[in-house]
């Protein structure tokens, strides 16, 4: 693949992400259970969100480095962070919640922890 080829590229990746940003409503997607919440994309070779929400379970391997769990996929920390890469320049927050409580959105208290 040339340089001109790469730069195009690029530049039509930022583009993307800059018409798609511009239609954000801060509405969030959640994928309905059952239905896959990732995807494959062989053109980027990274999976990538179907919607603005991941249900997802993570562990340790027995290296103790991190695994992610989404869907039936395992993800070690480099996939899940490509993954994270087709939403970079927006925010996320995290919830951490018993891997029996993914589905639900949980109660938040605001309010310093060691307090």
């Amino acid at each position: 693949m040339s340089d001109a080829a790469i730069l195009e590229a690029f530049n039509n990746m930022i583009d993307a992400r800059d018409e798609f940003a511009a239609q954000f409503e801060n509405k969030v997607v959640e994928v309905p259970i059952g239905k896959p919440q990732i995807e494959y994309s062989s053109d980027a070779d990274q999976w990538a969100p179907r919607g603005s929400v991941l249900r997802c379970h993570i562990e340790d391997d027995e290296h103790g480095e991190l695994v992610v769990h989404v869907d039936d996929q395992e993800l070690d920390l480099h996939a899940f962070g490509r993954m994270l890469t087709t939403y970079a320049g927006w925010g996320m927050r995290i919830y951490f919640v018993d891997e029996d409580s993914v589905a639900e959105e949980p109660e938040l208290e605001i309010r310093d922890p060691e307090e």
